[in-house]
């Protein structure tokens, strides 16, 4: 095979990974916070049972993060993103078929086990063969990409489940990703990828010796409660949020998750930037960016205190989806606390962190949604400020967390 030939079909693979990771972001995104409403109504489920949906997804994802780096050193990036393209195809097809909680759960295990392969398989692979000037520019729009279907996720995929329905509009995403799976199959075979590194063997060390430094786990906790904080609303109880206490009508409360998603998308590189502009300060950053988190959780708390209605809620609920998009300066302040033979294992255990947080904070939210009995109305359950300011005082607690922790961060160790 020609090299050109060669360079055709690993740029046919990169891309494929890339959309994977962009359907991906829409299945996170999507469920149950866009259908919360018709999933509780079409199985007459709590809010609890809905709010697994997304936990357990997150579950998955989190704990498949950490052997996804051993798996890709192991088998190359091309060849675990296959596994995982098969898995995530088949949940993405059972979720929407599925008649019981059974099939929706296990259907979103499949769906976040795949999930949890394509990023970094991706960024492997590009890391092999782009230049090092190239590869930050490489890896923002693979992000970028990636991101964007927390947009779709929301407006754009509300309109298309008012027009055919959720399940209809599930399968059109898990058949179509069942195609680019076949593609990306046929492609890979083609392609025929380097030998598998056989000398690669699993170690407990390397984890040992991150969480022994305690500094290592102050980063983890802020890092785990900043993005859980915001992804919780993103893709869980935002819209809901919005549609039971601010009175947003359904496509009105979805814009205003696609918005979120927008900000998401660009806040990685604007905070990159501000680095930067800063002779590459971060500390300064994330002790700001905590401060935020507070003021954002309590303003909400207070406003459900005294029941205040207020459409100010959508634009303080943009303060999250901006600060929560700081991966870049984590994941540079690990490798400079850490060996650089462990700096990616400690990033691994900090994007376990990031969605065990989100799975556990989705999984509580739902509990707390049910102290206090909704009201039925027209077969949609309508849930109170009670119910809701128990789930964001829990937030206001972890956000004074999330501000202990940032005053312990220094730039230089």
């Amino acid at each position: 095979m020609s090299l050109h030939k060669k360079h055709i079909l690993r740029f046919i693979l990169i891309a494929a990974a890339t959309i994977f990771y962009f359907l991906a972001n829409i299945q996170r995104a999507a469920i149950p916070g866009a259908i919360f409403d018709s999933l509780q109504g079409d199985f007459g489920i709590n809010a609890s049972r809905v709010t697994l949906l997304g936990a357990v997804f997150c579950y998955m994802y989190a704990l498949t993060q950490l052997i996804v780096g051993l798996m890709v050193d192991k088998l190359g990036g091309f060849r675990v993103a296959a596994i995982g393209s098969v898995i995530f195809a088949l949940g993405a097809i059972i979720f929407p078929h599925s008649e019981t909680l059974f099939g929706l759960y296990l259907s979103r295990a499949f769906v976040g086990f795949g999930a949890a392969t394509f990023y970094l398989s991706t960024i492997r692979e590009v890391k092999k063969y782009a230049k090092d000037k190239n590869f930050s520019l490489a890896v923002s729009y693979i992000l970028f990409i990636g991101y964007s279907g927390g947009i779709v996720a929301n407006a754009p995929f509300v309109l298309c489940v008012n027009e055919i329905g959720w399940r209809n509009s599930l399968y059109l995403i898990g058949f179509f990703t069942a195609f680019l799976a076949i593609i990306y199959l046929t492609v890979l075979f083609v392609f025929k990828p380097v030998h598998i590194e056989k000398k690669t063997e699993f170690s407990l060390k390397p984890f040992f010796e991150i969480l022994s430094n305690p500094k290592n786990i102050n980063i983890f906790l802020f890092g785990s409660i900043n993005y859980g904080l915001y992804y919780v609303l993103q893709s869980v109880i935002g819209k809901k949020f919005l549609e039971d206490f601010c009175f947003f009508e359904v496509n009105k409360a979805a814009l205003v998750l696609s918005l979120m998603a927008v900000i998401s998308s660009f806040a990685g590189t604007i905070t990159a930037f501000i680095s930067r502009c800063i002779n590459g300060k971060r500390a300064v950053i994330f002790k700001t960016f905590a401060c935020l988190s507070v003021f954002s959780t309590l303003s909400v708390c207070m406003l459900l205190f005294f029941d205040i209605h207020s459409k100010a809620i959508a634009l303080i609920m943009c303060i999250p989806s901006f600060i929560g998009s700081i991966s870049p300066l984590l994941i540079l302040t690990l490798h400079l606390l850490n060996r650089y033979e462990v700096s990616a294992t400690a990033v691994s255990i900090q994007n376990f962190g990031f969605f065990m947080t989100v799975g556990i904070l989705g999984t509580i939210s739902g509990i707390l949604m049910n102290v206090f009995e909704p009201v039925n109305k027209n077969g949609v359950l309508i849930y109170s400020n009670k119910s809701y300011l128990l789930v964001f005082g829990l937030f206001f607690f972890l956000s004074l967390i999330e501000l202990i922790c940032a005053f312990k961060i220094k730039d230089k160790y």
